[in-house]
C-alpha cells in the first residue's frame, strides 16, 4: 500500500505527520509524494487561525477526483478533533476522521476505514514510547515533551482540540534523544503548547529548566532549541540555563499577543506588561545575543486606538528580532467568541499594516547587526534564491543565511561571515575556520 501525508498547521503536526509515516512504513506501506499514486491521503489540519483552515478546505476539494480510483482519504489533527462528523457532512469524500491523540491507531483506523466512514475523536492520552518514527530531516528532530494546554486563552482553541497537558517522563524523552544523537543529529527541537509547564503533572512543579540543562548537557555536541513559551511560566531558572550553555541555540520565542493590559485580561494570558518587558529586560541582560521573536493578534474583540498603541510602544521597546503578526479570528467554542466589540475590518487592516511595517523595520534592523560577524550555521537544503549554487541554513538566533556551497553540505555545521542583510534573511560565504577565528562568532 502506498500513501501520502499532507501537513497543514504547527510544528507539532509536522511531527506526528513523522510519527504517521513512522507507524505505516514500518509495517511494509510506503511512502510517496505523488497523491495519484497513493491508496490512502492523510491530511493533518489546524483550526486556529480561519487562513489555515480554508487552504484546508481547498486542497481536500481539489483531491475529490482521486476518489474515482478508490483513494482513501483520512484527515485529522485540530480540526477534526474540533469538528468530528462535521468534515464527512462537507466533504463526503473522506473516510476516516481521527482526532489529535488517535494518530498512534492509524493503521487500524484506515482498516476499519475501508468498511464504511470512521470517527475516532477519544482523547485518551498519546504513548509514544514505542512509537516508530519516520523523520523528514535526518539533520533535526522534533521531540514532544508535553502535549495539550491548561491555559484557555480567550482566544485559543487548542486546549479543546489537544486536550489538558500531559508531559512525557523524563526517562522516555531522554531515551529518544540518546537514540536521535547515536542517528548523528544535530539539532533537536523540544516541542509542546507550553515547554515551560513541563513536569507539573508529574512532579507537582514544573521542571523545563531543569530537564532542558540536562539535555544540554547530554548532547554537548547537539543544538537544542524549544517551542513554544508561554511568558507566564518564563522564569529566571530557565534564562540562566540558556545563558549557561553554549549548544542550547541563543533564540527565544515568546508570544506576548497584544500590549495593552485590557486587552491581555480579556485574553485571559495571565501577565500585565509590565511583567512582559521587564522579563525581555532580564532576557536581554543575562544572554544579549540571545534572539527574541513574539505573536501578535490585531483587532481582538474590544481593542481600542490607545490599546492597539499600548502594543506598538511593546514592540519598540522591546525592539523583538522578529514577529508574527495576526489578525484576530473568531473561533467557535472560545470565550473570546462571545465576546462583543467588534473592531471594523477597516480599523483592523490599518493597525495591521502599522505593526507590520514596524515589525518589519526592526527585523531588518537586528539583521543589520549581523554584518561583519562570523556565525556558526545549520545547513538546511538548497536556497530559495539560487538552488543550483545556493544553500541556505540557520543561526543558533534562528536567522535564515544564504551563501554558496555545495549539497554535499546539507546537514552540517559551517562556519559564514555574514557580508548582506535583507529584510528577512542574511547573505554570506563560508569561511576556512582559520579566518573565521579572527572574526566574531557566538
Amino acid at each position: 500500500m502506498k500513501f501520502a501525508t499532507v501537513v497543514f498547521g504547527c510544528q507539532m503536526n509536522i511531527h506526528d505527520s513523522e510519527r504517521i509515516d513512522g507507524l505505516l512504513t514500518s509495517e511494509g506501506w510506503e511512502k510517496t509524494e505523488n497523491l495519484k499514486s497513493a491508496d490512502v491521503v492523510i491530511l493533518l489540519t489546524c483550526c486556529v487561525r480561519e487562513s489555515a483552515e480554508e487552504r484546508f478546505w481547498g486542497y481536500l476539494q481539489s483531491l475529490k477526483p482521486l476518489k474515482r480510483k478508490g483513494t482513501i482519504f483520512a484527515v485529522g489533527g485540530c480540526l477534526a478533533q474540533e469538528i468530528g462528523t462535521g468534515i464527512f457532512n462537507r466533504a463526503p469524500h473522506v473516510d476516516l476522521v481521527f482526532g489529535t491523540h488517535q494518530y498512534v491507531n492509524i493503521l487500524d483506523l484506515i482498516w476499519r476505514s475501508m468498511k464504511g466512514p470512521v470517527c475516532s475523536l477519544e482523547m485518551d492520552g498519546l504513548n509514544l514510547a514505542s512509537a516508530p518514527l519516520r523523520r523528514r530531516e535526518g539533520f533535526r528532530a522534533w521531540v514532544p515533551i508535553i502535549h495539550g494546554c491548561n491555559n484557555f486563552c480567550s482566544y485559543c482553541i487548542v486546549p479543546y482540540t489537544r486536550g489538558k497537558e500531559i508531559s512525557r517522563p523524563r526517562e522516555e524523552i531522554f531515551r529518544e534523544i540518546d537514540r536521535l544523537a547515536q542517528e548523528g543529529v544535530k539539532e533537536i527541537v523540544l516541542l509542546g503548547q507550553n515547554v515551560n509547564s513541563y513536569g507539573k503533572d508529574i512532579y507537582g512543579h514544573r521542571e523545563f529548566p531543569r530537564l532542558l540543562g540536562e539535555i544540554a548537557e547530554r548532547l554537548p555536541g547537539v543544538w537544542v532549541r524549544f517551542l513554544t513559551s508561554h511568558p507566564r511560566d518564563f522564569d529566571e531558572a530557565l534564562v540562566e540555563v540558556v545563558s549557561s550553555h553554549d549548544n542550547i541555540c541563543r533564540y527565544i520565542h515568546l508570544p506576548v499577543q497584544a500590549g495593552s493590559d485590557r486587552i491581555l485580561l480579556k485574553m485571559n494570558r495571565g501577565y500585565n506588561r509590565d511583567f512582559y518587558l521587564r522579563l525581555v529586560e532580564l532576557i536581554r541582560e543575562r544572554s544579549p545575543r540571545c534572539s527574541i521573536s513574539t505573536d501578535i493578534i490585531v483587532g481582538f474583540p474590544g481593542e481600542k486606538e490607545r490599546d492597539f498603541q499600548d502594543t506598538v510602544d511593546l514592540v519598540e521597546r522591546c525592539a523583538f528580532d522578529s514577529a508574527f503578526t495576526y489578525i484576530y479570528n473568531r473561533r467557535e467554542g472560545t470565550k473570546a467568541a462571545e465576546l462583543g466589540g467588534e473592531v471594523p475590518r477597516e480599523k483592523i487592516m490599518e493597525r495591521f499594516h502599522k505593526l507590520t511595517s514596524l515589525t518589519d523595520k526592526l527585523t531588518f534592523e537586528s539583521n543589520r547587526r549581523e554584518r561583519g560577524s562570523v556565525q556558526v550555521v545549520l545547513v538546511e537544503g538548497k536556497s530559495k534564491k539560487d538552488q543550483e549554487n545556493m544553500l541556505k541554513g540557520r543561526t543558533s538566533r534562528n536567522k535564515v543565511v544564504n551563501f554558496l556551497g555545495e549539497e554535499k553540505l546539507i546537514g552540517e555545521f559551517v562556519r559564514v561571515k555574514i557580508e548582506e542583510a535583507g529584510k528577512f534573511s542574511l547573505l554570506g560565504r563560508i569561511v576556512p575556520d582559520k579566518e573565521s577565528s579572527r572574526q566574531h562568532s557566538e
